[in-house]
């Protein structure tokens, strides 16, 4: 492997994830039946898992990975978990630094290769988005020409991924001619729904998933679906199945706040998207947005935390939290370009929490948004505090 995949792990550990991963590839080798299904892209790769998984679950036994686990680890503990009945196994991809995708694609090389969006994230490592695309581009190279690459046509650095492979490509998305359609969306913070559309066929979707954005993996999974056999009316029962990412645009309805956590990870088009997400759902109430610092974006970091001011500022909130030193680049930017709400910069999380909870209220929506590294999540926990949950969609009910 080019890439030393364990380089961060323990130095005693090291022999233990690659003997792993040395079992996983030869173990994968017994089971020439099973597809599996890579899924790379600079966002929404964990909700475009957890979608096709529901939706090849109505045809096919399937296996997925747990959350949350880094693809280092999570790869080869899937497959050693994956029994011969098993007809599906869908893995992320996820990659953050050069030749990371060469030593997964060694472990598990796919059948069906699925591609999300490209966009600047880990340029601290990649340099430039070209970068990103060189690197998430080798997996749609890995094919061979009975392999399926599913592409994403609204995203010009994704369509460049069609010259790069032998196998058979599947469009999906808005630009796609030929592709499942989607119409007839609305959304609120109990989800959405909306209506597919495929050569005459037609049904209805009931998707616990907020944020018109992350349409992108119902497109996805249900182009996966197409691909595979399955009718409209299995996919749209898949789609209405689909499972909520934690920690990932995961709305929480409260009897006094309606909050919504994107903690675990945050980029530029996702926090741009997340501020879209927060501006359509928050008519009629108080906006509050609370970022927190985009991780490893090396040169351009500042660039991108102004252009997310800039959006602030022409955005309708009412409210602008920023945590950190990092993240005062977006507050200063919203306040350069005429921001007419308020800006609170918060040096840490806990007085985040203090400021944030004179700001909740019934008539609130708060958007909590940061990379893991900001630790965000305490935000969320401390707002929590305040009252009692009465549904909380990503965790359960809690009391």
């Amino acid at each position: 492997m080019n890439f030393d995949l364990y380089s961060e792990v323990k130095s005693w550990k090291r022999p233990i994830h690659a003997s792993k991963a040395y079992l996983a590839k030869s173990y994968l080798r017994l089971l020439p039946k099973l597809d599996v299904i890579a899924i790379t892209g600079s966002v929404g790769k964990t909700l475009t898992q957890n979608a096709i998984y529901a939706v090849l679950s109505q045809k096919f036994k399937c296996i997925l990975p747990e959350e949350n686990l880094d693809p280092t680890f999570r790869i080869p503990q899937t497959i050693l978990k994956t029994k011969p009945w098993h007809q599906k196994l869908i893995l992320e991809y996820g990659v953050e630094h050069p030749g990371e995708m060469d030593s997964y694609l060694q472990i598990a090389p796919p059948k069906i290769a699925v591609i999300t969006a490209i966009a600047s994230t880990h340029t601290k490592y990649f340099g430039t988005k070209q970068g990103v695309f060189e690197e998430k581009s080798k997996l749609v190279k890995a094919l061979d020409k009975n392999g399926q690459a599913i592409l994403n046509a609204d995203d010009p650095y994704v369509v460049k991924m069609a010259d790069l492979t032998k196998a058979k490509i599947w469009w999906y998305g808005k630009s796609a001619k030929n592709g499942i359609k989607i119409s007839h969306y609305s959304q609120n913070l109990h989800g959405a729904r909306f209506r597919l559309h495929y050569l005459g066929q037609k049904a209805s979707v009931s998707w616990k998933i907020i944020g018109k954005h992350q349409l992108t993996s119902a497109y996805a999974a249900a182009t996966v679906g197409i691909a595979s056999g399955l009718t409209v009316k299995q996919i749209a029962k898949g789609l209405t199945q689909t499972k909520q990412p934690a920690h990932r645009l995961s709305p929480i309805v409260t009897k006094h706040a309606n909050i919504i956590d994107d903690t675990y990870n945050s980029s530029p088009k996702a926090s741009q998207e997340s501020l879209a997400t927060l501006v359509d759902l928050g008519r009629g109430k108080k906006k509050v947005a609370v970022f927190g610092e985009m991780k490893d974006l090396g040169d351009i970091s500042k660039e991108e935390h102004r252009k997310l001011g800039l959006l602030v500022a022409k955005s309708k909130i009412n409210y602008l939290i920023t945590i950190g030193k990092t993240a005062q680049e977006i507050a200063t930017a919203a306040r350069n370009n005429g921001f007419s709400g308020k800006i609170l910069q918060m040096a840490n999380t806990k007085e985040a929490i203090g400021e944030a909870k004179k700001l909740i209220g019934k008539k609130s929506l708060v958007l909590v948004k940061g990379s893991r590294h900001a630790h965000l999540e305490r935000i969320v926990n401390g707002l929590l505090h305040k009252s009692t949950t009465v549904n909380c969609y990503h965790c359960g009910v809690l009391k």
